[in-house]
């Protein structure tokens, strides 16, 4: 009898064995009749929550800075591959990090896509944002509805998995030949959560991640009252849902402007603000070269690989007899870090804050499939200096300090370069001057902060080189934190 039974439990782990996968088609199929997916051609979301700026953290490793999001509305069209998403958003107190910090007020802020088009509108500025188009686009199919649709049409797999206890399917295809996309859908046929990743400069392939929970009915269509979107492994989006309106009118046109605008090509400009010291500007963030004896500084390199090729040509082109040896980065806000490895994959060494360097070690290891730098398809270790309170590079000729600006809001680990024969300042995010404008009416914090580090230090500053901004003497800054 003993055996028997043995026998029997053989046979049936055989044919457990067996077992053919999930069809994806009709896992799909159940999941579109439960959510309403059918006949969705557009949907309206709008709720409340928090927002958390992405690659603007205080230090590398905190999470990115948590902003309140005062109201959020977005709509999607999936016929037209449209979607416009507007965030109104107020600051926590308090400041701490990135993300347009010291916030006042209100900032409204608006992202548009519609097909190749992609604008952004900040306050009652519009702005074509060609470079956001392709990742917008992305957004639209990992909403829960996007994502049934586009799996539909995408030639999805499925697998039958265990999760906390429950028995899901996830469910993965490929978009458009770039992105890879998995979904899990639970027992239930809802759209618990979906994944992918993006090309990110400092992080490689980033991931995205977004969890759907809480599913009320709206008119038929059943949509999540809970969203929390991750990138990077920390929040960007914790958003309340209160209304949803499905087959809403989305009218997203494309404006004239946006229409009639073309890409425009990476641009340096070179001002010699004195002998061997050149402000690189033409784009929103600026570097800094300077010319040593025997060597080149080049401070700050932001934005990606494409903005820092064209800066290491002109700076070739300025002083084409001496080696790029060092590049200054003032701090890890990706913004201002994302073109450092083509610097490494040049072979200039990395100065920067010591906090800094595991955090680079850490993440220039991660796989780089989606978007192949020079660094990742020719590998070379990189090098680093780093910096506690003060570092010092010199030819024996030219000098220049890199201090620790100390008690930074807006970053930790903030760095800062000074030129003591030529009186001039180097900084980044802590003071940006702007052609004619007038002081703030409340000065900036990390702006008094900065001035507070320059009496610490006594540094005799004539003149600022920022990296946003135009160069001013120093009495523009005074005047810009109210004081003579």
């Amino acid at each position: 009898m003993k055996k028997k039974f043995l026998f029997i439990l053989a046979l049936l782990a055989l044919a457990g064995c067996g077992q053919r996968p999930p069809d994806a088609t009709t896992v799909l199929e159940n999941a579109a009749r439960t959510m309403g997916a059918t006949n969705l051609k557009s949907i309206r979301y709008s709720g409340s929550g928090y927002y958390f700026a992405l690659a603007q953290s205080y230090n590398p490793n905190e999470p990115w800075p948590k902003f309140n999001a005062k109201s959020y509305v977005r709509v999607v069209d999936y016929d037209t591959v449209s979607s416009r998403e507007e965030l109104v958003r107020t600051r926590e107190d308090p400041p701490r990090g990135g993300g347009f910090q010291p916030l006042i007020g209100e900032r409204r802020e608006v992202g548009v896509v519609s097909g190749e088009a992609a604008w952004t509108i900040i306050g009652d500025d519009l702005r074509p944002s060609p470079e956001a188009a392709a990742e917008r686009r992305l957004q639209i199919w990992l909403t829960p509805h996007g994502f049934v649709r586009a799996a539909m049409a995408g030639n999805p797999t499925a697998e039958s998995q265990t999760r906390e206890g429950r028995e899901v399917t996830v469910v993965s295809f490929a978009l458009d030949g770039r992105f890879r996309v998995n979904g899990i859908i639970s027992d239930q046929n809802l759209v618990q959560s979906v994944e992918t990743w993006i090309a990110n400069p400092v992080l490689g392939d980033m991931p995205v991640e977004i969890a759907y929970s809480n599913y009320q009915d709206f008119n038929g269509v059943k949509f999540p009252t809970k969203i929390l979107q991750k990138q990077g492994g920390y929040p960007t989006l914790d958003l309340t849902v209160g209304d949803v309106q499905p087959n809403a009118a989305a009218d997203i046109e494309v404006p004239d402007a946006v229409r009639q605008s073309t890409p425009q090509p990476v641009r340096v400009e070179s001002e010699e603000v004195v002998d061997g010291v050149w402000h690189l500007t033409g784009g929103s963030h600026h570097s800094v070269a300077v010319e040593f004896r025997d060597f080149v500084v080049v401070v700050e390199a932001p934005a990606g690989e494409e903005r820092s090729e064209a800066v290491i040509a002109e700076v070739k082109k300025l002083v084409p007899d001496k080696p790029l040896r060092y590049v200054v980065n003032t701090h890890h806000h990706f913004d201002h870090s994302g073109g450092l490895r083509t610097y490494v994959a040049e072979g200039a060494t990395v100065v920067t804050h010591e906090m800094n360097r595991a955090f680079y070690e850490r993440v220039w290891q991660a796989p780089r499939t989606l978007n192949p730098d020079r660094l990742s398809q020719a590998p070379r270790p990189a090098t680093f200096e780093t910096v506690t309170e003060k570092h010092v590079l010199t030819d024996g000729e030219r000098t220049m300090e890199i201090h620790h600006i100390q008690g930074s809001g807006h970053n930790e680990g903030i760095i800062m370069a000074y030129l003591p024969g030529e009186k001039l300042l180097i900084e980044a995010d802590v003071y940006s001057p702007r052609p004619g404008e007038a002081p703030p009416p409340i000065p900036n914090v990390f702006t008094v902060n900065l001035y507070d580090n320059i009496q610490r230090l006594n540094l005799d500053v004539d003149r600022i080189v920022p990296i946003h901004g135009i160069v001013v003497p120093l009495a523009d800054l005074l005047q810009a934190i109210g004081r003579k």
